[in-house]
Formats: C-alpha cells, sequence, structure tokens
C-alpha cells in the first residue's frame, strides 16, 4: 500500500510517497507547473460510473 502527497517546502513543491509494505519514502521535487498538471487532470478526469448509472440491472 502507498500513501502519497505533495508537501511546498522551503518554497519549493515536492511529491512524497510512501510504500508501507518495504518501509520506503520517495522525495522528489516537481515544478509547480507539473503539480497544477496533475491537478487539472484530477478534476477534468471522467467519472467512471457516470456511463453505468442511467443502466438498468436485467434479472
Amino acid at each position: 500500500m502507498y500513501f502519497a502527497d505533495f508537501v511546498t517546502y522551503g518554497g519549493e513543491r515536492f511529491y512524497v510517497s510512501t510504500d508501507l509494505k518495504a518501509g520506503k519514502t520517495r522525495i522528489e521535487r516537481v515544478s509547480n507547473e507539473a503539480f497544477e498538471r496533475f491537478i487539472l487532470n484530477v478534476l477534468t478526469m471522467p467519472d467512471p460510473l457516470e456511463g453505468t448509472a442511467g443502466k438498468e440491472v436485467s434479472e
């Protein structure tokens, strides 16, 4: 299982991910533009349930 988040330290943004099974943490510096792109991609991601929400289940 992984935990991941973006943090800001000293005016710079970092991506931090932790692999709980292996007990390893990875820290990468990312640009503000890359962070903005990530957020926009998440916000504009299509809803995977939207196509199935209106369908009836056959018995």
